[in-house]
């Protein structure tokens, strides 16, 4: 990810068009996908990526998904970046498994897991797991126009200490990764769910709109933890055999009004403007087969950016100088601000999924929008 030496950018590029290209022909060829009839099995809970459907699977229901995620990132640090530095793609390979489980018709269980996650001196690390619940009120027997939810999720971070990390801050397992920023052991988190359903409304327009907003808190007391304002939307066109969509997805600190300072003993202090806090907007499609099986594809582009000092040893040496007025960043020094920071997270990652119904009973809900779309 935005690493020197225009040879390693135009490898980055060549990689992530490939990557695109391969994504689109996949969502093309979702015309020609066979088993297109009204018992179609379609899971009732799927959304987007980051943005979550307020519906539940279905009773009894139960769906496995299989996730590969990608993408080519630089370590930046303030001892080896500068203009014309020597930095080395790095490429980060992940693997994730996650399940949603019908309980009623207005509530599923959810488990999700990072099986693969960074390295550690050549061997992947375990990441992740998490569960929870997810809740609809018990009127989603049949298609609804406005549907409303609510997710609640316990997730323990168990990253190593020596992941690589944005500009080596972090304090062991917490810090910010090239991912965005996460901590390390216990975080709960909540989200309401939005969406608007226009099918029940226009048959022939089989659009759906989403919106998540909620936290995650951090359950014990370390070093550079933090709680985070959760929020996401996007727009999803669902056709029988395929799906489309586009979202915007932020995590943020509480730095709406001014930036959120980390400040700890012997470590560097500096500052998160809102511009810098973690945001993609993410594009991406899934082809549905009518035994169940679903592929999915999308890819998140970064659009978080830089405010004040950034992370470089010429703004390093400008942030240390700037005790007078007038000087670029005296205002950061004004604040006590030792250490210069902005959001070098990856620019972009690929996301490929596999869905598969274990368990599967069609639900009057998804057998009605079958029909419409017949």
């Amino acid at each position: 990810m935005g690493f020197d030496g225009k040879k390693n950018e135009a490898l980055e590029v060549t990689y992530m068009n490939r990557c695109i290209s391969a994504i689109l022909m996949l969502i093309v060829s979702a015309t020609v996908s066979l088993g297109l009839d009204q018992n179609q099995k379609r899971n009732r809970g799927e959304g987007w990526y980051y943005t979550m459907t307020s519906n539940t699977t279905g009773t009894d229901n139960v769906w496995l998904t299989l996730r590969g995620i990608g993408f080519i990132w630089a370590n930046k640090s303030l001892d080896t970046t500068n203009a014309g530095g020597s930095e080395k793609a790095g490429y980060y390979p992940f693997l994730e498994v996650a399940s949603e489980i019908g309980v009623t018709h207005y509530a599923s269980v959810l488990f999700e897991s990072r099986l693969l996650s960074y390295t550690w001196d050549n061997w992947f690390q375990f990441g992740n797991i998490g569960g929870g619940i997810k809740l609809t009120p018990p009127n989603n027997k049949e298609l609804r126009f406005h549907e409303m939810g609510l997710e609640l999720k316990y997730k323990w971070n168990s990253t190593g200490l020596s992941f690589n990390s944005v500009g080596g801050y972090r304090v062991g397992p917490t810090g910010f990764t090239p991912e965005g920023y996460i901590v390390g052991g216990s975080n709960f988190q909540f989200r309401v769910l939005y969406d608007v359903d226009f099918i029940k409304k226009l048959s022939w327009l089989p659009l759906k709109i989403g919106a998540n907003a909620g936290m995650r808190f951090p359950l014990k007391k370390t070093e550079y933890a933090a709680k985070q304002y959760l929020f996401s939307t996007g727009i999803l066109y669902s056709e029988l055999g395929f799906d489309v969509f586009a979202e915007y997805s932020i995590e943020a600190f509480n730095n709406v009004f001014k930036p959120k300072p980390f400040v700890n003993l012997g470590h560097p202090k500096m500052e998160i403007f809102f511009w810098e806090n973690p945001m993609f907007v993410s594009l991406g499609g899934r082809i549905r087969y009518g035994n169940g099986i679903t592929l999915f594809a999308c890819v998140p582009f970064l659009l978080s950016s830089n405010r004040g000092s950034a992370i470089t040893e010429t703004d390093k040496r400008l942030l240390d100088a700037s005790m007078s007025p007038g000087t670029k960043f005296y205002d950061e020094y004004l604040r006590n601000i030792s250490d210069p920071f902005d959001p070098w997270f990856a620019k972009w990652k690929i996301i490929g999924e596999i869905s598969i119904p274990i368990s599967y009973t069609q639900t009057g809900s998804e057998m009605m929008r079958n029909f419409l779309l017949l």
